[in-house]
């Protein structure tokens, strides 16, 4: 099965490369889940969560006096990923965004994530504090693996 972007014709040879930030958003706005990275008294922590991503900003929830919401109290710097890979079609995207967690405070924003479909909580309970990320740097990568179709002379032997 070739992927609906690639012609089963064409051979390709494996690659990275950049995403331009634009793309990077464009990656985001395909998934809900995602992971955030931080430094507590704990030490280092990487939590799945679902987000959203509203107007090019993200946002997650989470209950009030969590680990995440202790973020919101001073400059938590934070680090986010989103991915995706097909061992299939050997290929996959990362993008990573660092910045800071902030509490919304704003009632119009508040109320528009709290409403926003795609960020009811897996876990359930009551998640009520939003919070959003603040970008401060974005990066992403695709990769894809080599696709050249293998011959006789090319393969594996065992």
């Amino acid at each position: 099965m070739t992927p609906p972007h690639e012609s089963s014709v064409t051979p390709l040879k494996g690659e990275s490369r950049a995403v331009p930030e634009q793309e990077c958003l464009e990656l985001m706005a395909t998934t809900t889940v995602g992971r955030v990275a931080f430094v507590n008294a704990d030490g280092l922590q990487l939590m799945p969560l679902n987000f959203a991503l509203i107007d090019g900003e993200i946002y997650f929830r989470t209950a009030t006096d969590s680990v995440l919401d202790d973020l919101t109290e001073g400059d938590a710097r934070v680090a986010f990923g989103v991915d995706y890979h097909s061992g299939e079609f050997r290929e996959g995207w990362s993008v990573t965004v660092k910045g800071l967690a902030i509490r919304v405070s704003d009632p119009a924003t508040y109320e528009r994530v709290m409403s926003w479909s795609r960020l009811r909580p897996w876990a359930g309970g009551t998640r009520g504090v939003v919070i959003r990320l603040i970008r401060q740097e974005m990066d992403g990568r695709r990769v894809h693996g080599d696709r050249t179709p293998k011959t006789s002379s090319t393969a594996t032997r065992m």
